[in-house]
């Protein structure tokens, strides 16, 4: 099948193509996210629920409803999740704060709120510096309150977790944390930057450890961090897990940034990962397409036609990984048996980086391999999406 440039990327976008994806991401959870806990708000004793955009712009968006900001999109969502929990009888208070530096982009940013802010829906919006602005989020967010932090800047150094840590160690709080893989991997290696690169990943790192591999790296660094911000984000007592997405960049095969997402609920790492999941074929299709637009302008041709979508890549069966998921699973058993319940599940996908489908694959795999037996499925056979149902916590028996 044939697309176009335009049926793919949003006029809006196309330049930007990592934040299209970005937004995508943040809109599909978002609107689960929104949704669960404002549901759920009064039995929790959750007095309101709160978006904060710490770094929000507006940038690179001219158009007047900025629907291709984080601005945009969270008012949207905002207003949608508010009316549907109205018609289910559930009554909640959403706020939207936003913090800018620029004051050129803080200017218009007020004037967008002033005039487009939606009916019933509180918004803020404050001056200044991200991190100089933290003690005043605290103040204006009450403690009964579910905060979900959206952490996008356009550097680095401004998420390093001692940083964050007033924030991160704030309960009833959600992250979405933008870490610009692609700007700390340069410096990671830098004699001049070893006082700033301890700091965002929460040790010194010498040459010696810094793995030579590229993918083995990122892997090593990606892991620093989210064990630093979890460090953090545990502080008097509370839970917290992680996972992440990866955006790469457009045009070329290296990750751009890393969402990592941290929640104090096992439910929430499933919840982000299905949508992450959703979002990598999309993903898939934009690069190409934005692979495609590049060819031609280099070459100065290009097929009238547009791009194969057929010849997209598809994820692999990956030896390695399978085994990897399968001994993971073999691992969570005790005295062979193992009841599969959500925080199961999401420790599951928080360990291994991998989507909830591949999770469910390995499973398979055992069970067609005779080592596990779900005992709560009739006939596995018909089973033909998920081999196990975690929100039933259903029993699996290791046969070994």
């Amino acid at each position: 099948m044939k697309l176009n440039l335009d049926q793919i990327i949003p006029d809006a976008y196309v330049g930007r193509e990592q934040a299209y994806i970005k937004h995508l991401l943040l809109k599909g959870y978002l609107e689960r996210l929104l949704y669960i806990v404002g549901y759920h708000a009064h039995a929790l004793g959750q007095g309101e629920v709160v978006f904060v955009d710490c770094f929000a712009g507006p940038w690179q968006d001219d158009s007047a409803d900025l629907s291709a900001t984080s601005i945009g999109i969270s008012l949207e969502l905002l207003s949608q999740v508010k009316d549907a929990l109205a018609k289910v009888g559930k009554v909640v208070r959403f706020k939207a704060i936003y913090i800018e530096k620029n004051k050129h982009a803080f200017a218009r940013l007020e004037n967008f709120l002033r005039s487009n802010t939606p009916d019933e829906i509180h918004t803020q919006c404050f001056p200044g510096d991200f991190v100089d602005r933290i003690p005043d989020l605290l103040k204006e967010i009450p403690s009964s309150s579910f905060a979900f932090f959206f952490i996008d800047p356009k550097g680095w150094a401004v998420v390093k977790p001692e940083v964050l840590s007033p924030l991160l160690s704030r309960p009833r709080s959600e992250f979405l944390i933008n870490l610009m893989y692609d700007f700390a991997n340069r410096v990671v290696s830098m004699a001049g930057q070893r006082e700033t690169v301890a700091e965002l990943f929460g040790k010194y790192i010498s040459i010696d450890e810094l793995p030579q591999d590229p993918t083995a790296r990122e892997i090593y660094l990606l892991k620093l961090y989210r064990v630093a911000i979890t460090e953090k984000a545990k502080s008097h007592g509370n839970r917290a897990m992680t996972s992440y997405v990866s955006v790469l960049a457009p045009t070329a095969d290296r990750t751009k940034y890393h969402l990592i997402y941290l929640t104090r609920h096992p439910k929430g790492i499933i919840e982000f990962m299905e949508q992450s999941e959703q979002l990598a074929p999309v993903q898939n299709t934009v690069r190409a397409a934005a692979k495609f637009e590049k060819q031609k302008k280099d070459s100065g041709s290009g097929d009238l036609f547009g791009f194969d979508a057929d010849l997209l890549p598809t994820v692999a069966s990956d030896t390695e990984r399978m085994q990897m998921l399968e001994e993971l699973w073999l691992s969570k058993f005790s005295n062979n048996t193992l009841s599969v319940t959500i925080d199961v599940f999401a420790s599951l996908l928080s360990e291994s980086d991998c989507f909830p489908s591949e999770i469910q694959n390995a499973l398979r795999s055992l069970i067609n391999k005779g080592l596990v037996v779900n005992t709560d499925a009739k006939d596995i056979r018909r089973r033909t999406r998920n081999v196990v149902n975690f929100e039933k916590k259903e029993l699996l028996r290791c046969t070994s």
